[in-house]
């Protein structure tokens, strides 16, 4: 006979499946704590409308009491004598008011100083320009003007201060009693920060002597002033027919010579036949007459 397998019975204890668990258990609700959340987060809410609110009207109270001193009497300038212009050589005190911007009824509390000086230094013939409020209506500007020393001829007329600075060209209505600077260069002048060149300083100096050189040689009769790097200073004078050479050293004493030899030169009349006279000669004067040179 076949032996029929029966199993054995297990010593295990069924199982039944594990529940999947959540990573973030629901907590139970809170009824009373949701209630006081909401009565604080109102309050919250309440107090920052009111915040804003507060903060709202005192920004209006600030802008209509400014606005109430704009307008107020007390700090507006109540005449041009309250304006006080310091510096003042060549420009006009009218001129000076429409560029900066400034008049009667004019509140002292609307006047920016850097606002005005920047509006001032936009003209050219203003170099530097202080503008200090004195309170509670009265305004002082303190101006420095470009002082202009000469004209330069560089395509066009220009006139240049006495820091070597090309400011401002020449307009209809510009004085002209200027000798005019003839043969530089944009680089012979001052540039930016940077010292004044050699050839300039040179030039100013001549300028500075012919001040107080005696006619035909002063300074209101000298024409033009040409400047050569190699040969020198050549003059051109109103009542000279002849230019005048002068090279770069000692200006001072070839103009001396000139004065010596000028008498004679005007009675033996040589000066109408002159197109040149050459000082630029330790010991003589050179001149040129119509294609000839004669010594004297």
């Amino acid at each position: 006979m076949k032996r029929v397998y029966q199993p054995r019975p297990s010593g295990l204890l069924p199982q039944r499946p594990a529940r999947k668990t959540r990573l973030f258990r629901r907590r139970p609700r809170n009824l009373y704590r949701r209630a006081g959340a909401d009565r604080g987060s109102w309050r919250r809410r309440a107090f920052l409308i009111l915040g804003l609110a507060g903060a709202a009207s005192l920004s209006l109270g600030l802008v209509l009491l400014y606005h109430l001193l704009l307008t107020s009497p007390y700090f507006c300038i109540k005449d041009i004598k309250n304006i006080d212009i310091q510096g003042l050589h060549r420009l006009t005190p009218e001129f000076v008011l429409e560029q900066a911007h400034l008049g009667p009824e004019t509140s002292l509390l609307a006047v920016r100083p850097g606002q005005v000086e920047r509006a001032l230094l936009a003209h050219p013939m203003i170099a530097r320009a202080e503008v200090t409020r004195k309170w509670p209506n009265r305004l002082r500007l303190v101006l420095q003007e470009r002082e202009p020393v000469a004209l330069v001829q560089m395509g066009e007329l220009y006139y240049v201060d006495r820091q070597g600075y090309l400011f401002k060209p020449l307009s209809p209505g510009d004085p002209l009693n200027f000798p005019v600077l003839t043969g530089l260069k944009t680089e012979h002048f001052r540039q930016g920060e940077g010292p004044l060149p050699e050839v300039l300083a040179q030039t100013f100096n001549l300028l500075e002597l012919l001040k107080s050189t005696a006619p035909p040689l002063n300074l209101e009769n000298v024409s033009e002033v040409h400047v050569d790097l190699e040969r020198g200073f050549t003059l051109y004078a109103n009542g000279l027919g002849a230019a005048l050479d002068l090279g770069f050293s000692e200006p001072q004493e070839k103009l001396q010579k000139f004065h010596q030899v000028w008498p004679v030169l005007s009675q033996s009349g040589y000066l109408a036949k002159t197109g040149r006279i050459n000082l630029d000669h330790p010991q003589r004067v050179l001149l040129s007459l119509k294609g000839q040179e004669e010594k004297k």
